[in-house]
C-alpha cells in the first residue's frame, strides 16, 4: 500500500519527506498513518529501483523544519527566532516520480491482490486509468464485497450474545454501504464514458461481472 500511495502522490507533485508524510496521513487517515520509520525506507527502496528520484535538495534553516519534539530542534528554532545565528543546517530532499515509477504505479493500480486499505488508495489515484480499467477495478471489488456479505448472511450462532450480534449487524451494514458506494462509482464512471446502462446488480458469488 505504501508504495502505491507514495507513487500516486509523487505523480501529482514533487514533494519532500515531511510534506509527503503529511499527505499520506490525509490520504489513509490518522488511524493508518505512515511513520517516518516506514516512509524513508520505502522511498529508499523506490529510489534504488529507479521509481523515484531526487529532483531538488535545498539547504534550509532548522527553524523552518516542523517541530518533532526533539529538544535540539526546538532550541535551534528558538535561537533563530531571537535573531541568533543557527549553526546547524539541514538538507531538504525533494522527491519526484520517474517513468519507471509511473509504470509501477499503473501495475499497482491494476493489481487484484489488494486488501481493504489498498483498494482505498487505488480509488484515490484511479483517475489515471481508462474508464474500462476503472470499471474492472470496481466490478472486482463489488464481487468481493458481495461474497463477504453472502458469507456473513449464512453465518449463524445461536449462542451469540447481544454485543457479538451487534458487531455482526454492524459488519453487514458496512458491507451493504460499501456495495452502494461501489455502485455509485460504477455509475459515475459509466456516465463519464458516456455509458448510460443500468448499474451492475449485487453479486452473491465470487465472480466478476
Amino acid at each position: 500500500m505504501i508504495d502505491l500511495a507514495i507513487l500516486g502522490l509523487l505523480d501529482e507533485h514533487d514533494l519532500h519527506g515531511y510534506e509527503l508524510k503529511k499527505r499520506l496521513a490525509e490520504l489513509v487517515g490518522s488511524r493508518s498513518g505512515v511513520s517516518f520509520g516506514s516512509l524513508y525506507p520505502a522511498l529508499a527502496r523506490l529510489e534504488k529501483a529507479g521509481a523515484v528520484k531526487a529532483v531538488e535538495a535545498n539547504t534550509v534553516d532548522d527553524d523552518t523544519i516542523p517541530m518533532t519534539g526533539a529538544l535540539s530542534g526546538e532550541l535551534a528554532a528558538f535561537r533563530a527566532r531571537l535573531g541568533r545565528p543557527v549553526k546547524s543546517r539541514r538538507t531538504k530532499k525533494v522527491y519526484g516520480i520517474t517513468e519507471t515509477g509511473r509504470l509501477r504505479l499503473r501495475e499497482l493500480l491494476l493489481d487484484d491482490r489488494t486488501d481493504d486499505r489498498t483498494f482505498t488508495v487505488q480509488v484515490a489515484f484511479c483517475q489515471t486509468l481508462s474508464p474500462d480499467e476503472r470499471l474492472t477495478l470496481f466490478a472486482r471489488r463489488k464481487a468481493e464485497l458481495a461474497r463477504r456479505l453472502a458469507e456473513r448472511s449464512r453465518a449463524t450462532d445461536g449462542r451469540t450474545d447481544t454485543y457479538r450480534r451487534s458487531l455482526r449487524e454492524h459488519d453487514t451494514q458496512t458491507l451493504t454501504h460499501d456495495l452502494t458506494w461501489i455502485d455509485e462509482l460504477i455509475a459515475a464512471t459509466r456516465a463519464e464514458a458516456g455509458d448510460t446502462s443500468e448499474p451492475l446488480p449485487h453479486l452473491t458469488g465470487g465472480t466478476t461481472p
